[in-house]
C-alpha cells in the first residue's frame, strides 16, 4: 500500500506553520552588509599580502601537513634507490680489486632498431 501526499506551500508559509521566525529582514541586512564590505575590500585588496597573511594558517592545516609528509616520503624513497645502486657498484669494484681481477664487465649496449632501406638500382647493373 502506498500513500502519497503532496503539499504545495511557499517557504514563508511553511516557516510560519512550523513556528520558525521570519528572517527575511535579517537576511537582507546581512546581504547588504556583506556587499558593502566586499566592495570596500575589493578596492584595497592586495593579493600578495593576502597570501602572505594566510600562508601560515595554510601550513598548519591538516591537509597541507598530509600533502607535505607524503611528498617527503616519496622523494626520500626515490633518492634512496639510486644511492643504494651506487653503493652496490662500488662494492663490486672493490671486491674485484681485492680478488686481483681487473677485468670489468663489458658495458651493455642498447639495442636500437635499424631500418632496412632498399637500395636503388645502380645504373651500372643495367
Amino acid at each position: 500500500m502506498q500513500i502519497r501526499i503532496e503539499i504545495d506551500v511557499k517557504p514563508e508559509e511553511l516557516r510560519r506553520f512550523l513556528g520558525l521566525p521570519d528572517v527575511a529582514g535579517l537576511q537582507e541586512d546581512l546581504i547588504s552588509f556583506l556587499r558593502d564590505k566586499l566592495g570596500a575590500a575589493a578596492e584595497t585588496f592586495d593579493p600578495s599580502s593576502f597570501v602572505k597573511d594566510n600562508l601560515q594558517t595554510l601550513r598548519q592545516s591538516a591537509p597541507w601537513q598530509l600533502l607535505v609528509s607524503s611528498a617527503k616520503a616519496r622523494s626520500s624513497a626515490s633518492a634512496a634507490a639510486p644511492a643504494e645502486k651506487t653503493a652496490a657498484k662500488r662494492t663490486r669494484k672493490r671486491s674485484a680489486k681485492a680478488d686481483g681481477t681487473t677485468e670489468a664487465k663489458p658495458a651493455r649496449r642498447r639495442k636500437t632498431a635499424r631500418r632496412k632501406v632498399a637500395k636503388p638500382p645502380s645504373s651500372s647493373e643495367s
